[in-house]
């Protein structure tokens, strides 16, 4: 029988084993004794109507955390390139991406907390037992700073670590699908190339991800030329947040919790072993490349 329903319904699948539920955000299961076989379908393919049998036929599982109407089509039109969502509106939208470590966190409660430091209402869509998407209209967005204090917060109240990947805000005019596709890749190589970052966006990727890309040869060339980097950890450290902080010593001296002029001695030192000189900005860019580079290899 459950064969039967499968090649009615071309999106299910039909299991000789129980799957693991949390890695089907948008399907009912079915379970038939007798044979031991599991056939999930997708929930937008099953009508009300044909649910309430299926229900009496077969011991029923559902797995779809998508219920409302708005958060399923979402979900349908960036996941299984469905169509877009009637109840949107001709605004343009940020795509967040989040990923949490796994750990004994219930999703309601993190849903919940999530949407505490919204001032406007969001969707946030699961592809995944501890990954998901926040849909927030980009006329009022949350700050970068926001996104780290909710890093902070879910850290200290559930003990769980969350890294964030905050997409370029697009109507669905610009391809907001075809964008958000790109922006998974980014946040996919971004767990290789900056796994302590908690918050991610275009900006920040993209010299890691052009430090990576590099040939060989250029890669050697320039870790040769600035091997100082390699062989002094705490300067290497220092040098990456001054430039990360717009080269200003007062602020870079209070993110790494020093003194000014222990702060200026390091750069000091570098100078004068480098002879590149920090507010030029080819020779700050080529250094900051050097430095994502060292961490990299």
């Amino acid at each position: 029988m459950l064969k039967k329903l499968h090649d009615q319904y071309p999106g299910s699948l039909l299991e000789n084993e129980k799957p693991d539920f949390s890695f089907y955000s948008d399907m009912y299961w079915l379970h038939h004794e007798d044979s031991g076989q599991w056939l999930g379908i997708p929930s937008q393919e099953v009508s009300a109507d044909s649910l309430m049998v299926l229900k009496t036929l077969f011991e029923f599982h559902d797995c779809s955390i998508h219920h409302a109407p708005a958060s399923r089509a979402w979900f349908q039109y960036l996941f299984s390139n469905g169509e877009i969502p009637s109840l949107a509106k001709d605004v343009p939208y940020r795509l967040v991406q989040f990923k949490m470590s796994e750990g004994d966190w219930i999703r309601e409660d993190i849903e919940a907390a999530f949407k505490g430091f919204f001032e406007k209402d969001i969707l946030i869509l699961w592809n995944g037992p501890a990954r998901g998407v926040i849909v927030e209209e980009a006329n009022a967005p949350l700050a970068e700073e926001e996104f780290l204090a909710i890093s902070n917060a879910f850290e200290s109240d559930f003990f769980v670590k969350t890294a964030f990947y905050i997409g370029i805000p697009n109507r669905f005019e610009a391809h907001l699908r075809n964008y958000f596709k790109e922006e998974q890749r980014f946040f996919e190589q971004a767990s290789s190339l900056l796994p302590a970052e908690k918050v991610l966006k275009y900006e920040t990727l993209f010299p890691s991800l052009v430090t990576g890309s590099m040939d060989a040869i250029l890669k050697k060339s320039l870790l040769s030329r600035l091997s100082l980097l390699q062989e002094d950890s705490e300067l290497l450290h220092t040098i990456k947040v001054f430039l990360q902080n717009s080269s200003n010593v007062s602020l870079t001296a209070k993110k790494l919790y020093v003194h000014r002029n222990t702060l200026q001695y390091r750069l000091d030192k570098f100078t004068e072993k480098t002879g590149l000189q920090l507010k030029d900005f080819n020779s700050a860019l080529t250094v900051y490349l050097a430095c994502l580079l060292v961490e990299q290899k």
